[in-house]
């Protein structure tokens, strides 16, 4: 099972406090080895919880994951390696209070919190105006491309009716013509017709003529 953002935290001030109380006792190379081992556990566990405070967005979060190597893992780091190149002693002129770094207290914390939250409902703020603005601009260019997608769908709309007449007129002329060539059709087979009587009335009057 993953472990939370919790989790890590926890190990985290579990593994600074081993570190601390080692320290704070006489240190010995041994000591001094297994707080270097805790260092780079706690290190990661820091490094977990700003990737995960990241990946979920929460700036104050993030913001506070980052401040764990200065504030909390170089100067534990540095102790550490004066103790291993004094042999086990050393790292009395350090900062004690960076050293051993208490969090701030309820009221305190509760102020920076509101602070940052504050700070990063502003960035929020800013970063929504900007994000509505691109928003905004991409709808008028999209709005722009429809309308002119419009205006080219009603152009092959007008052009598409113009040949649908043209092609209704086109065929009514045909019919027409076709009705016209049939009336021509009947017209000369009548006169054919009546060229044939009238050729064989004549041939007939000429033989009748002949024969008296």
């Amino acid at each position: 099972m993953s472990k939370s953002y919790e989790d890590y935290e926890t190990d985290y001030q579990s593994y600074l406090s081993r570190i601390r109380s080692f320290l704070a006792s006489t240190r010995s190379q041994s000591t001094l080895k297994e707080c270097e081992r805790l260092v780079e556990a706690a290190n990661k566990c820091a490094t977990a919880m700003q990737a995960m405070a990241e990946v979920e967005g929460n700036g104050f979060r993030t913001a506070e994951a980052k401040k764990l190597y200065q504030r909390d893992l170089t100067p534990l780091r540095e102790e550490i390696s004066r103790g291993l190149k004094g042999g086990g002693t050393g790292g009395e002129d350090l900062n004690r209070e960076d050293l051993f770094y208490s969090p701030p207290n309820n009221s305190e914390f509760q102020s920076l919190a509101t602070q940052s939250l504050i700070q990063n409902s502003e960035d929020l703020l800013l970063d929504s105006r900007a994000i509505l603005a691109e928003t905004e601009q991409i709808g008028m260019s999209t709005l722009t491309q429809m309308s002119t997608q419009r205006e080219q769908m009603q152009i092959a709309s007008d052009d598409m009716n113009t040949t649908l007449n043209t092609t209704a007129q086109a065929r009514l002329i045909l019919k027409k013509m076709r009705i016209k060539l049939f009336k021509s059709k009947l017209f000369l087979y009548g006169m054919i017709l009546v060229l044939v009587f009238l050729n064989g009335l004549v041939l007939h009057l000429i033989w009748k003529k002949h024969h008296k």
